[in-house]
């Protein structure tokens, strides 16, 4: 047996071994983890078990079946979203002012449903939009268009996919190098062996 290729061949290996040896320690203790957080089971609580309710009583219907939310400006339109909802069991009416000197807006809602109305407001002056309710006000909010100066909003582009290139990636990759440099020292161990040791002589010696 040829010494030069036993000590190429083992070089290869113990490079190859270096390298598949953290990976298959990374595996074994990964795998540990998940088996160990599959089995754990919740410990039991100490606390009394509190005796079950009573039969459950009717709620008294709400003091106020009427309320509203008042959303932003939405552009280019310089309009406001504002959305009524009526919990009770008969239909309400509604009505909508501004500050602007404007007429208000006068509606009516069905019993347990939802009406939006588009309020649109003056543009770059703040408007104080006000919704009324049973001669009271229920909600108000002061809004400012601005849609001009926004102007109109960019292109979102989506994101790039990039490669992969978490821990994983890098474990995977370093295992696929260690494996390929053994079967490098494999293959030169194996095609040492078979190499001819002696070369006949190409010109036959002079007597």
């Amino acid at each position: 047996m040829q010494l030069p290729r036993v000590v190429i061949a083992a070089v290869f290996f113990v490079i190859g071994a270096l390298l598949l040896i953290p990976m298959l320690f990374d595996w074994g203790s990964s795998a540990s983890r998940a088996s160990t957080s599959a089995t754990t089971s919740p410990s039991p609580s100490g606390t009394a078990t509190s005796p079950s309710p009573g039969p459950s009583k009717t709620s008294p219907a709400p003091a106020q079946p009427v309320t509203a939310s008042i959303g932003s400006v939405s552009c280019p339109a310089g309009t406001v979203k504002v959305t009524v909802r009526n919990t009770g069991k008969r239909n309400e009416d509604f009505g909508v002012e501004k500050n602007d000197g404007s007429a208000a807006i006068p509606g009516q809602i069905r019993a347990n449903s939802t009406r939006s109305v588009a309020v649109e407001v003056r543009e770059d002056r703040r408007t104080r939009i006000t919704v009324n309710w049973a001669n009271k006000r229920i909600e108000s909010k002061t809004v400012k268009a601005n849609c001009e100066k926004a102007g109109a909003a960019p292109t979102k582009t989506p994101p790039e996919e990039l490669p992969h290139t978490g821990p994983d990636a890098v474990l995977w990759a370093r295992g696929a190098t260690g494996v390929a440099i053994i079967v490098t020292g494999a293959i030169i161990f194996w095609y040492g062996g078979i190499w001819p040791r002696r070369r006949d002589q190409i010109f036959p010696e002079k007597r």
